[in-house]
């Protein structure tokens, strides 16, 4: 059968190798992304994405965010699919799309991920988190997640300042001095304590006297904390972003592993 969406593709399933179909998740990626006429990665890169999906398969369900930003040069449409939820992201001041993630031009780009935290009723016992393929630039102008809410109080951000992670929880904003500069990085929250991790390993807990505020909006490349636009925005690259129901150490040394088998393949 032939679907009318101008992408001249046979489609009965699409195959990840072997004729064997793929992983059920990402077939639901690329079905997704076939309804809304998006050009479809390279057969390599979808093979490699498949992979990733079946690493990650075991706890695919906890992830509430999941956006691939790696792959190949542009599509843009294709990566501003949410993995998780089966919708999109909107972009803001043309943030450039590169074979090993999105990046921001830190003056004005930004991506809204258009995850409503106030919809959450665990926002508590999340896990935040992204891939830098490269080291974060420090300065007091970086930030790579954030939210906003109808009152401008941000939710959780992650950023670097100087030699810092910064990073915030209701009306108290904790300075960590843990050193996250590449890598999977990503904050939990448990409603008393926030861990920081850089891959499997804890760079600092803290005790949090308050709970993490939900928000309205989540944003990547800017920590969008005080109406549509922020004075802060990010350069750096991102492969991937996530926000999942509490990821265990284990899980977080599986989609590390993933995303840098992918990154080292393409």
């Amino acid at each position: 059968m032939r679907l009318g969406f101008g992408l001249g593709l046979q489609y009965s399933k699409l195959s990840g190798g072997g004729g064997s179909g793929f992983e059920s998740d990402y077939q639901a990626v690329l079905d997704f992304a076939i309804s809304e006429g998006d050009t479809l990665p390279s057969s390599n890169i979808r093979s490699l994405q498949n992979n990733f999906a079946i690493s990650i398969n075991p706890f695919f369900s906890k992830f509430k965010e999941l956006h691939f930003w790696s792959g190949q040069l542009g599509l843009s449409g294709f990566k501003s699919i949410d993995w998780a939820r089966k919708n999109k992201a909107d972009y803001y001041n043309s943030p450039t799309f590169l074979a090993n993630g999105i990046k921001g031009n830190g003056t004005s780009s930004y991506v809204d991920l258009n995850f409503d935290a106030n919809a959450e009723t665990t926002i508590d016992s999340l896990t935040f988190g992204f891939y830098a393929p490269n080291d974060i630039a420090s300065g007091v102008n970086e930030a790579i997640m954030g939210g906003s809410n109808s009152s401008g109080s941000g939710i959780l951000f992650i950023k670097r300042e100087s030699n810092n992670c910064i990073f915030s929880g209701n009306s108290n904003v904790i300075t960590s001095n843990a050193i996250a500069t590449q890598g999977l990085i990503s904050i939990s929250s448990n409603g008393t304590t926030a861990t920081i991790r850089q891959g499997i390993t804890t760079l600092e807990t803290e005790t949090i006297s308050t709970q993490f505020k939900s928000s309205q909006s989540v944003f990547l490349l800017n920590r969008n904390n005080n109406g549509p636009i922020s004075s802060q925005f990010s350069n750096d690259t991102i492969s991937i972003s996530f926000i999942a129901d509490e990821l265990t150490v284990n899980e977080l040394g599986i989609l590390e592993a993933a995303i840098e088998t992918f990154l080292n393949a393409i």
